[in-house]
């Protein structure tokens, strides 16, 4: 679908902060200079979590997400459930989860609307990507990979039709980003 109103998308800059694998991600806005976002993550041999904040690591918490069991697989079965994030602005948790039959990477989860989204991933040579679709397959938004860079994670782009979901479209491609989702 084509935007055709004259609002722009919003460009978000995407930054491992601490180290080269980043436990830690800066969000800032289009002038790459502004913190919009901070994420912080902690992992375990079972699973992941992180915490969302507004502004910088002393800002309001927006979100903490926690992946679901990705230890080795305990009694011949691998059950990858869903990735919950409790959201501040939403009064019920998300779900990031993969259909059965989804095989390749796509993962879906449920708007404020009550509508179903999804991120789906794309890679070649030398580029890798992640498109927010609608039901009706409306790009939403998109997260372009950063493959040459040690420090900038990637840049996420949201549409004017994305806008009313920003924190959730932020906190949803970050746990797509974060390892072993």
């Amino acid at each position: 679908m084509l935007n055709t109103s004259r609002e722009q998308p919003t460009t978000l800059h995407i930054y491992n902060f601490g180290s080269v694998f980043g436990n830690r991600k800066i969000v800032k806005g289009d002038d790459k200079t502004t913190t919009l976002y901070f994420m912080q993550n902690t992992r375990s041999s079972m699973h992941w979590t992180f915490d969302l904040h507004a502004d910088g690591s002393d800002g309001p918490l927006l979100c903490r997400a926690q992946s679901s069991y990705n230890g080795p697989p305990l009694l011949d079965e691998v059950n990858h459930g869903p990735t919950i994030l409790s959201m501040t602005g939403i009064r019920y948790p998300v779900k990031m989860e993969r259909k059965r039959g989804a095989f390749n990477g796509t993962v879906f989860f449920e708007g404020p609307d009550h509508k179903e989204y999804r991120w789906q991933t794309s890679a070649r040579l030398f580029s890798a990507a992640m498109e927010c679709l609608d039901a009706e397959d409306a790009l939403i938004a998109t997260y372009r990979v950063t493959s040459m860079s040690v420090t900038k994670d990637g840049v996420l782009v949201v549409q004017p039709s994305g806008k009313f979901m920003l924190d959730l479209l932020v906190a949803t491609s970050l746990a797509m980003r974060t390892p072993n989702n």
